[in-house]
């Protein structure tokens, strides 16, 4: 199985390939031997993610023909796709992973998740509608609850139960109570 920071990485170019492909087919529509082209370099860069493991360089190589292509002939076009802040370049490319690691997971994984999943939104929604929960408590209970739903994100299913006791944990200590460790 493919390790995160290799699926991470191809979620990032697949994510700026698909944005930038989408632009230039709208441009090049009536053109043939454009949209030829385009589907020449986003049929190498498919063949290169799709490899074992994926040819990262090879794909980032196509991308870059489209970045350069995309900023010689419609630099100045209001539509053109501009790259994002790093914090929503991270969460695009976040649900890429996302995807790429769950079509890497067994079908049992996946439907163990599902139950985990269940699991974590109904426990969530349980520690939210105490009203006796301080703030901070609360917040806690949220970030905990965000660990849990990244550790699933990222196909660890132990680490999403543990993480799931800590949230009840957290969620049972009363306002004022030391929560050390």
């Amino acid at each position: 199985m493919a390790g995160l920071y290799e699926i991470w990485q191809r979620a990032d170019v697949s994510r700026r390939l698909d944005v930038l492909s989408g632009f230039i087919a709208m441009c090049v529509a009536g053109d043939d031997d454009a949209r030829c082209r385009l589907a020449q370099l986003i049929a190498g860069a498919d063949a290169a993610l799709s490899t074992s493991p994926p040819d990262l360089v090879a794909a980032s190589e196509h991308l870059d023909e489209l970045v350069w292509w995309a900023d010689t002939e419609w630099a100045g076009h209001p539509y053109r796709p501009v790259e994002p802040r790093p914090d929503e370049a991270d969460r695009q490319t976040r649900d890429y992973a996302k995807d790429l690691r769950h079509a890497a997971l067994p079908v049992r994984v996946r439907d163990e998740m599902v139950g985990i999943e269940l699991s974590l939104e109904v426990r969530f929604l349980a520690l939210c509608r105490q009203p006796e929960l301080d703030c901070r408590i609360r917040q806690d209970v949220f970030y905990v609850a965000g660990r849990a739903a990244m550790a699933l994100d990222l196909g660890h299913l132990e680490a999403a139960e543990r993480e799931i006791r800590r949230m009840e944990q957290v969620g049972s200590v009363e306002p004022g109570e030391s929560r050390c460790g």
